[in-house]
C-alpha cells in the first residue's frame, strides 16, 4: 500500500513528510474566519428567536397596555348604560389599533412576542398611581392621533374598521 493510499485509509490528507502540520495550519487558516462567522451568525439572538426588544415596541406596549385599560373601563361604564361614552370608546379602541398597525408597519410580526410584551405592560402599569396611569394614556392618546394623522386614507380606513369590530366584540352587538 502506498503513503498516500494510507495516509487516504486512515483520514490523512498529508502525501510527503512532514508537511502534515503545515497543511493542517493551511486549511484551518482558510476555514477560520468563515467558521468564526457562522458561529457568531448561528448564535445571534435574532436567529435563535431570543431578541430583545426596542424600545420602540417597548413604548408601544405599553401604549397598547394603557389604552386597553381604558377601553376596558370605557366599556364597562357604557354597558352600565352611559352610551355617551360610546364614541369616546370608539376614539380609544382606533388610537389602540393605530399604534399595533403602526408596529406592524414597522416590521413587528411576531405574534407571540407582542403578546408577552403587551402581557407584561399591564403587569408592570398595575402598581402605577391612577395619575400617571392616567397622563399615559392622554399622552398615547395624543400620539395615535398623531400616528392617524400621518396614515394615508385606506389605512385611518383599516384602523377604523378594526376598532369597529372590537367594539361591537366588546359590547356584545
Amino acid at each position: 500500500m502506498s503513503r498516500i493510499e494510507l495516509s487516504m485509509k486512515h483520514g490523512m490528507f498529508n502525501c510527503r513528510p512532514g508537511l502534515e502540520g503545515l497543511w493542517r495550519r493551511l486549511v484551518l487558516a482558510a476555514l477560520a474566519p468563515g467558521l468564526a462567522a457562522l458561529f457568531c451568525v448561528a448564535a445571534s439572538p435574532a436567529l435563535v428567536g431570543a431578541t430583545q426588544p426596542t424600545e420602540r415596541e417597548l413604548h408601544i406596549s405599553r401604549c397598547t397596555a394603557a389604552l386597553s385599560v381604558k377601553a376596558d373601563e370605557l366599556t364597562g361604564q357604557v354597558k352600565a348604560g352611559q352610551a355617551e361614552l360610546r364614541p369616546a370608546l370608539l376614539a380609544t379602541l382606533e388610537a389602540g389599533a393605530a399604534f399595533i398597525g403602526d408596529a406592524y408597519l414597522h416590521g413587528a410580526r411576531d405574534e407571540a412576542q407582542s403578546q408577552a410584551l403587551l402581557d407584561a405592560a399591564l403587569q408592570a402599569q398595575k402598581t402605577l398611581p391612577a395619575a400617571d396611569l392616567a397622563a399615559r394614556q392622554a399622552l398615547c392618546a395624543q400620539e395615535a392621533a398623531r400616528l392617524l394623522s400621518e396614515t394615508n386614507p385606506f389605512g385611518r380606513a383599516i384602523v377604523s374598521a378594526l376598532a369597529q369590530r372590537r367594539l361591537t366584540r366588546l359590547l356584545g352587538e
